[in-house]
């Protein structure tokens, strides 16, 4: 039979995997002829030979694409043959006018990586610095698109004979690798100390000397700097926290073997071995190696794995890895910041010469649910939801930037058929966290080469991302906290219309109060306040925020229970007789909820907290360490008074997960209605759990984290809905 050709357009994460490469080894295999190369939208691959060859070709490219690419699209265009085509070439990348390809996440150190490194026999062998097309850098160099060396931070390294001709070779692990390097090409560590003048000696032997020795160590890795220390020492653990100020908050520990510090279902030991290489967090295996200071009070750990060659030439045994920055700030990335910032939690910093164009903190599950999503998995899009999909085609289209909210900030730019979301930031209420909320954006819209035409932020008025976004792109769409988490949480189900409990700390509610314990009716820009818990006077702002006694009385008073236990001093009056006076404001928030309890029921003492959420995730780790109780309380008045009278944390679950789950059924009425639960208190297992039981078929969180890290996809959602309704939508710009 006669020669086909077919060209074959590649839409996904196709840049960076080993995409062209794999590409043109199947069609060696094959005898095809032909070439593939990258373009600004993704990657292509004109094939010619046999018949039945092309149907193969096509076929495993569908089904057996290299291990971290995406394909989500393919576009196949029947061309003539060509007379006398033979062999097969990667082409140098093309401009094209379509749609901008995906960037690629960074990739944890893979297998064969691994064991080069560790050959004495290898050239790379303990080059901190080892890549290939399965592993490595990606979004965190790319200043660029496409994907190519010159477009990101390696450009500056020149390969080396050996390197050049491997990145050549068609046949090689690292045929068009744009990181490949090697010791003779480069990036160099170099070790300094806290002042920042260099340490004399290997720099790899003299930061292990600094660990060995119980000091605390400064590494620059793929997206960051990282503080580690030895995880087994109590005294470099304590001493860590006294430096860093940093008391109570869990500290994420890196191991060898990380899965045999933690329990953990197959899901989540998936996520710990992907290539995304998150932390993941799980029950402490009994008689596990670790400081009782690595997460006081709880029964769980985040563990991770050793992903940079980096850590796998340092971490031997079970180290802190904890994010290096000072309290409050963002992840240090520069050297020169790294220097100023750490030196007074550092006993010394092991640094590198190959800049990081985009900082990226690690990603965060708590079992299989993300806590926090960032490398390894930003920028990896979301797709639109499917109603809302077909509308928005496979073009730009207008382009919708979500900016997030002001904790846990994570934005978001919706364009074409996906909502783009850019790594965790943090808290963006200081003018660094703004500035790097400003240099995100600026990337995620390099990158995509989109303008936004509607911006998206938090109903909030005192909210600094939003102020921000004012004044940046001036008319801004504003979109009620919690709704935008339902938002989000529909859209991982491709839906844009169920009934959703809505479940935080703190929510500016549309009525000007403390929203955060909501059920809420959804059909895209609709919202209507379906049901919520009882609210409560909240009086002390911030201070009754981070004093969960505090809370438990404004509770105490609102709902005629007993006064909970009270410090010393004159502080327990003031706030009684500003409730008295009608001060504060009114709350429905049942991150307030489970503090009062954790005082209630004795999990929680009568100090600040110190970092978000330590009362309730005291009060969930006791309840935990309880038999299974059942409750017969029929509101949350009367649940309170269940734990007054000794009925424990366990207990208390079960009554709120069973009031929560009965509100939900009858918000939605018909059973056949999508239901499900968002918001930071979606992070509690039993309360999840005890919803999940008595309402099958719950809508949960696997894409974004329900906190509000994924606040900006339900932003994104409600900006596309808008510009789909036009002016009239568009318009309720605040």
């Amino acid at each position: 039979m006669p020669d086909l050709r077919r060209y074959l357009e590649y839409r996904g994460v196709v840049q960076g995997v080993g995409f062209r490469p794999h590409i043109a080894r199947l069609a060696g295999d094959l005898g095809l002829s032909g070439a593939c190369g990258n373009t600004n939208s993704g990657a292509y691959a004109d094939v010619q030979g046999a018949p039945a060859a092309i149907a193969v070709f096509i076929q495993r490219m569908r089904e057996n694409p290299p291990p971290a690419a995406r394909i989500v699209r393919t576009i196949e265009t029947a061309l003539p043959p060509l007379p006398g085509r033979a062999g097969f070439a990667i082409d140098a990348s093309r401009a094209d006018s379509g749609p901008r390809t995906l960037a690629p996440p960074d990739m944890a150190l893979c297998a064969a990586c691994a064991a080069e490194l560790a050959d004495p026999a290898d050239r790379r062998a303990g080059h901190p610095f080892i890549t290939c097309v399965d592993c490595g850098p990606r979004y965190s160099i790319i200043v660029e698109l496409p994907y190519d060396r010159p477009n990101t931070t390696m450009a500056a390294f020149p390969m080396c004979p050996a390197c050049a001709a491997e990145y050549a070779d068609p046949a090689d692990r690292r045929h068009h690798a744009q990181p490949i390097c090697c010791p003779d090409c480069g990036p160099r560590l170099r070790l300094v100390d806290p002042a920042g003048d260099p340490v004399a000696g290997d720099p790899l032997a003299g930061a292990r000397a600094v660990l060995a020795g119980g000091g605390i160590l400064a590494v620059k890795g793929i997206g960051g700097m990282h503080l580690l220390c030895d995880a087994a020492d109590e005294a470099a653990v304590a001493e860590l926290r006294r430096r860093k100020r940093r008391p109570d908050k869990p500290l994420a520990v890196m191991a060898p073997d990380p899965a045999a510090l933690v329990e953990l279902d197959a899901e989540a030991a998936a996520l710990l071995a992907s290539p995304a290489a998150p932390i993941v967090i799980g029950p402490r295996r009994a008689g596990a190696p670790l400081a009782a200071g690595i997460a006081p009070g709880l029964d769980e750990v985040g563990v991770l794995a050793r992903y940079a060659p980096v850590h796998a030439l340092l971490v031997d045994r079970p180290m802190v890895a904890t994010s290096g920055n000072p309290p409050g700030a963002p992840l240090c990335h520069r050297d020169e910041d790294a220097i100023a910032r750490l030196s007074g939690v550092a006993d010394a910093l092991l640094l590198h010469d190959r800049p990081i164009h985009q900082p990226v903190e690690d990603s965060v599950y708590r079992g299989a649910v993300p806590v926090r999503r960032a490398r390894g998995l930003a920028p990896l899009p979301a797709p639109l939801p499917a109603p809302i999909r077909a509308a928005a085609g496979e073009g730009p289209g207008p382009a919708v930037l979500a900016v997030g909210g002001e904790l846990k900030n994570a934005p978001a730019l919706a364009e074409g058929p996906w909502v783009h979301l850019a790594p965790h930031l943090g808290d963006v209420g200081t003018l660094e966290g703004r500035d790097r909320l400003a240099a995100t954006v600026d990337n995620l819209l390099r990158l995509r080469g989109a303008t936004p035409a509607v911006v998206v932020c938090d109903a909030h008025p005192g909210y600094a991302s939003a102020a921000w976004a004012e004044e940046r792109f001036g008319r801004v769409l504003r979109v009620q906290h919690h709704h935008a988490h339902a938002l989000a949480l529909l859209g991982e189900h491709d839906l844009v219309s169920g009934v959703v409990a809505a479940l935080d700390g703190t929510g500016y509610g549309a009525d000007g109060a403390i929203w955060g314990g909501e059920i809420l009716d959804v059909d895209g820009l609709d919202c209507t306040r379906a049901w919520h818990v009882p609210a409560f006077a909240f009086a002390g702002g911030d201070r009754s925020v981070t004093r969960p006694w505090r809370s438990a009385l404004c509770l105490a008073r609102s709902w005629g229970l007993p006064d909970p236990p009270l410090p010393e001093g004159p502080e327990p009056a003031v706030l009684l007789r500003q409730l008295d006076r009608g001060a504060g404001v009114a709350s429905t928030s049942l991150g307030r909820i489970f503090d009062a309890a954790a005082v209630y029921a004795g999990a929680f003492g009568l100090g600040a907290v110190t970092h978000e959420g330590q009362a309730a995730m005291a009060l969930e780790a006791a309840a935990a360490r309880e038999r299974p109780a059942e409750s017969a309380a029929t509101d949350l008045p009367e649940l309170f008074a269940e734990l007054i009278d000794g009925g424990g944390p366990r207990r208390f679950h079960d009554g709120l997960a069973r009031i929560l789950a009965e509100r939900l059924a009858a918000a939605a009425g018909d059973p056949a209605r999508p239901v499900g639960v968002t918001g930071g208190c979606a992070l509690n297992r039993l309360l999840v759990a005890g919803l999940a039981e008595r309402l099958p078929g719950l809508r949960t969180h696997r894409l974004v984290p329900p906190n509000d890290g994924g606040l900006a996809l339900g932003q994104a959602i409600y900006g596309v809905l808008a510009l789909a309704e036009g002016p009239a939508g568009a318009g309720a710009a605040g």
